[in-house]
């Protein structure tokens, strides 16, 4: 199903023409080649007035997989309105259209890069991935030796995906709620990024398990992605960034995973650490996602809460869920019911993503309900933190 504001193909150039002037962008091949990709494998949305395109944007088919679970999930992005349009409430009618969309076609998950927090709360979006940057001067930097074994090569990135693909697949990148990188999204990465290079660790038996995405200025050199697998491949692609020494006057590392890993530096006073904002994302289809949720417990009472949606009116209402045997029962009603915790679906959408606990979250004032209804809840959900190096 879809709504009335998805555009045909026939769409395409006035939509490219709102983007370049919505986003301030030029007009050249290269950014139509890539922009292209993007709307052929994209649902685009947009509203009219007086034959015009005055506001669109794009929903963005993906998979995501969580902690082993796989889910569908769209991404939006190019949220954009003609200057004379924008304060109308068309991006806002779109976003709604979008979700509901996805909602019918069972996409489960819907992320996005904000431009404001503040307004994407307003459609169930909430803060969920965050990145953390290091750098450091080139004059600092620590001697780190490269595994006795395997060796690191280097290639550009349209080379390196066939050989990269796999260790991309079972690294933290794509296991805690990041995207399963389809073929399509592999080859718009070659037309968007054309200066990403990569260099790869192959161990003694030709097997890659891991490989650096990074570019190089005339004084930086900036690690895209880090993937290792293993110690070995780990050490040997930091001896490698490491081994250009002081031909660069900074290095920095942008690390989709927002654990703090300073401590694995010898030496970590040198580095400067930024943690940054990166993503919002909200559960879509509350009832599937909790069906295939990979709960910490296999058999647990059931538990009921109430939950607050309003974009996707089918999520609210009261849910009960429990667990025999790994068997999951979910009851919902529309109604909400009393004396249980109600929670915002973003509140939820935190808590079982391990980005912020429910209990953590009352600790701040951004909850209220018992606490022992609050514990048994957080004791079912994922502590890891959801990691999401792609964007949007």
């Amino acid at each position: 199903m879809k709504s009335r504001f998805v555009l045909d193909k026939s769409a395409k150039a006035d939509l490219y023409d709102l983007y370049l002037y919505a986003f301030n962008k030029p007009d050249s091949p290269f950014q139509k080649k890539f922009w292209s990709t993007r709307f052929d494998h994209g649902i685009p949305y947009g509203i009219h007035e007086d034959n015009e395109l005055v506001s669109g944007l794009f929903s963005m088919p993906f998979k995501v997989n969580f902690h082993g679970q796989p889910f569908l999930m769209n991404g939006i992005t190019d949220v954009m309105s003609v200057p004379e349009y924008s304060g109308k409430g068309a991006a806002g009618t779109l976003m709604k259209a979008a979700l509901n969309d996805m909602y019918e076609n069972n996409v489960v998950l819907s992320y996005l890069a904000p431009f404001s927090f503040a307004y994407y709360r307003k459609f169930g979006y909430e803060q969920l991935f965050d990145h953390q940057h290091y750098q450091l001067a080139g004059d600092k930097l620590p001697r780190v030796k490269p595994a006795k074994v395997g060796r690191v090569r280097r290639t550009t990135l349209s080379k390196a995906i066939p050989l990269i693909q796999t260790a991309d697949l079972h690294s933290p990148l794509s296991q805690n709620g990041g995207l399963i990188r389809q073929a399509w999204w592999w080859h718009y990465l070659t037309e968007k990024h054309p200066e990403w290079q990569v260099a790869y660790y192959q161990d003694a038996q030709q097997v890659v398990t891991g490989y650096l995405i990074y570019t190089r200025s005339a004084d930086e050199f900036h690690v895209q992605e880090f993937v290792h697998l293993t110690p070995a491949s780990y050490q040997s692609l930091l001896s490698f960034v490491f081994k250009h020494g002081a031909g660069y006057q900074t290095y920095t590392f942008e690390n989709a995973n927002p654990n703090y890993q300073g401590d694995l530096v010898a030496d970590p006073y040198p580095l400067k650490v930024t943690t940054q904002p990166y993503m919002m994302g909200r559960i879509v289809n509350l009832q599937a996602f909790l069906e295939k949720y990979p709960f910490n417990q296999t058999d647990f009472e059931p538990i009921s809460f109430n939950i607050e949606d309003e974009t996707i009116a089918q999520n609210q209402g009261s849910w009960t869920i429990s667990a025999t045997s790994g068997e999951i029962s979910i009851e919902h009603d529309s109604e909400p019911q009393v004396n249980v915790p109600t929670f915002t679906i973003q509140q939820f959408t935190k808590a079982t993503f391990g980005y912020r606990s429910l209990t953590s979250q009352q600790s701040f004032g951004q909850i209220n309900g018992k606490t022992s209804s609050l514990v048994k809840l957080d004791q079912l959900f994922t502590t890891q933190k959801p990691v999401l190096a792609d964007y949007f």
